[in-house]
């Protein structure tokens, strides 16, 4: 069996404009730190892109058809997978991308890995996971034994302890529950808190990604980060061994 690993580039937290020149917080133009963010994840040679989420800041299809031409200009021939957050607009999105959201209802085989995408939308900047989600998910898990899993999701599921618990996963200890009972899956992928952290759980590493434009701070009150913008690179061995590490690009 080859040792060499899956490797899937997390980007998280584009904010997309349809408006290319449109600069968000902290100055940060979205459109163009995205460029440069694609530009360091096809220096990694990734097998996959995963995007968790809150891909538009305005909801328009022309910032969602800037990500498709975007990585179709960096990352050629690599699939790319997608699922929705906070900010999206989900139908739009299943209308432009519904051939990259599908890991939202079948596992995208990664090797001897597999990825589960969840749905988290729920009322405004708070998400929410039905118990329903999990007990489909944990079907599909039964389905395939032998592999290892992933499971990307949009929010939190464990609070950060700063103000973007303002923002939660109401029912994340639903969830957290529930992921305790389910040792095959090794690794959660998370986004909208704009930020690098890692936390474990049971069998589990569940990990935050940095925003691809601006960062937030893990502090009691609003804040944007001085820190870059950035993606997560996630190497997945055959015999379950994780390797993953953030990297942001230079100034």
């Amino acid at each position: 069996m080859s040792d060499t690993p899956f490797c899937l580039i997390q980007i998280s937290d584009c904010h997309l404009f349809a408006d290319v020149d449109r600069c968000g917080y902290g100055q940060i133009n979205p459109y163009q730190s995205l460029i440069k963010v694609l530009t360091l994840a096809a220096d990694l040679a990734p097998d996959a892109l995963l995007l968790s989420g809150d891909i538009s800041n305005d909801c328009t299809a022309q910032s969602y058809q800037h990500l498709a031409s975007l990585i179709e200009a960096y990352l050629p021939g690599v699939d790319w997978h997608l699922i929705p957050g906070n900010h999206d607009d989900t139908a739009q999105m299943q209308r432009l991308f519904s051939a990259q959201m599908t890991c939202l209802e079948q596992p995208v085989v990664m090797g001897r890995w597999m990825l589960h995408g969840l749905d988290s939308q729920f009322q405004g900047t708070l998400g929410k996971v039905e118990a329903e989600q999990l007990a489909t998910l944990q079907d599909k898990l039964k389905k395939f034994p032998d592999h290892h899993h992933v499971v990307a999701v949009h929010h939190h599921p464990i609070a950060c302890n700063g103000w973007m618990d303002k923002h939660a996963w109401v029912n994340s200890e639903l969830f957290l529950q529930w992921l305790d009972t389910q040792p095959a899956i090794r690794l959660v992928l998370h986004g909208h808190i704009h930020t690098d952290l890692s936390w474990s759980r049971g069998q589990s590493l569940i990990q935050a990604c940095p925003s691809s434009c601006w960062q937030w701070t893990v502090d009691a009150d609003f804040g944007v980060a001085d820190d870059a913008p950035g993606l997560r690179c996630i190497r997945l061995f055959a015999d379950g061994r994780i390797a993953s590490e953030v990297h942001r690009i230079l100034p």
